[in-house]
């Protein structure tokens, strides 16, 4: 078993209250983790989050930081007026509701930034756009998916695993094991992806949401508080809390632990007081959320790869000018091509900032990920439950006609 260990890079570490789109919504996060510097004066803070002595002391500038490559001069200035009232009396006003308290603090999230501006760079005060953050506009599936399909307003930045209940279009990617690394992850929801346009075909028909770019949030990986995971062996009757998923907890049993679905607003609490031992969620989410506070061991396992949606009402769409659809549709060929670009650049910053905090990071070695693989495939015959077994065929061979260089 190869372990990953570096150096303590930091003196001190005091996280800051902050949450991403894909693996659960944008929650604010739960007590424990302070805003102020260590010893609680108050200093100055940089740009990129960090303290007097080059510590990290603010998650978020931190996050935000790590994006900032990928916008130029004229993009910020864009960006800073990207809600302007227009003049136009043709302009079409286009609602995006998030629940996220801002666009920038993850690859996800910074694809949708990139999203507005290109479409301002295309269009001008042909279109003007009104941001209703912090879940203003809802927060749950019904009032996210069914308020796009009631056109309530006109896009939502989600994740495609919590389409379940409107469509099983993005099933596959809850199957464990199927996509082995973010590199494939990356590739199977590409803009062109034979794979991804199957499923996206799918959720327009089952349900009328079309969902323009599939933002990288990465591949998810377990942490726990109890012991390192280097075989099957080792999970075996962990508690891990997971997503309210049939899939996932049935890949988990598969593998010997003990699934415990727990909301994710109340995750860092349910680790903090040991209701149970460990749980799985991509980096960027770890990172964010600080479980390093209370976890000790992270395994990279890359059980799943979890896509964000950026969602609109695909008839609304289709109503549009043609001119404005063209505009959609290059600027979220160009969103998604920086998302996995800023998802490789951003994942292994946040990784190496955990290892400095405190987690003993585990890599499996390819034997043991094909033991994990092997029993996880022992739950794949119940996709064809679930989504019926001609349309998991057929998404399984796009999938793995992608897959099978990685």
């Amino acid at each position: 078993m190869k372990k990953r260990t570096l150096a303590a890079l930091l003196a001190c570490t005091l996280m800051l209250s902050t949450a991403l789109a894909g693996c659960g919504g944008g929650e604010d996060k739960t007590p424990g983790n302070s805003t102020a510097p260590v010893g609680g004066a108050a200093t100055a803070v940089t740009e990129d989050g960090r303290d007097a002595n080059g510590n990290i002391v603010d998650l978020s500038a931190y996050a935000t930081s790590l994006g900032a490559q990928w916008f130029t001069e004229e993009d910020e200035e864009i960006w800073e007026h990207i809600q302007d009232k227009s003049d136009n009396p043709d302009k079409i006003v286009w609602r995006h509701s998030a629940p996220n308290r801002s666009l920038e603090e993850s690859p996800d999230l910074r694809t949708h930034k990139r999203f507005f501006i290109e479409m301002k760079k295309l269009l001008g005060d042909k279109i003007e756009f009104q941001f209703y953050l912090n879940g203003t506009l809802g927060t749950t599936t019904d009032q996210i998916l069914g308020g796009l399909q009631a056109k309530n307003f006109e896009s939502n930045g989600y994740n495609v695993g919590a389409f379940y209940e409107y469509t099983r279009a993005f099933t596959p990617l809850d199957i464990g094991f199927l996509i082995p690394n973010t590199e494939a992850g990356l590739a199977v929801t590409a803009y062109d992806s034979p794979a991804r346009k199957i499923m996206n075909d799918r959720c327009i028909a089952d349900c009328g949401l079309n969902v323009l770019i599939m933002g990288a949030i990465g591949m998810r990986h377990i942490t726990n508080d109890i012991r390192p995971i280097e075989t099957l062996e080792d999970i075996k009757g962990l508690k891990i809390r997971v997503q309210n998923n049939n899939l996932h907890m049935a890949m988990f049993e598969a593998l010997g632990a003990s699934p415990t679905p727990i909301a994710f607003a109340e995750l860092f609490t349910a680790l903090q007081q040991k209701t149970v031992d460990g749980q799985e969620n991509p980096i960027s989410n770890i990172f964010e959320q600080n479980y390093v506070e209370v976890q000790k061991y992270m395994t990279l396992s890359n059980h799943l790869y979890t896509a964000g949606a950026f969602v609109v009402n695909d008839e609304w769409l289709k109503s549009l000018p043609q001119d404005v659809q063209d505009a959609v549709d290059q600027a979220a060929r160009t969103a998604q091509e920086q998302s996995g670009k800023d998802l490789l650049a951003c994942e292994a910053a946040m990784l190496e900032y955990m290892e400095g905090a405190g987690f003993e990071v585990t890599e499996l070695t390819p034997e043991a990920q094909e033991e994990f693989r092997e029993m996880a495939m022992t739950m794949w015959d119940d996709a064809d439950e679930v989504m019926g077994a001609e349309y998991w065929d057929q998404v399984r061979t796009a999938i793995e006609d992608i897959t099978k260089d990685y």
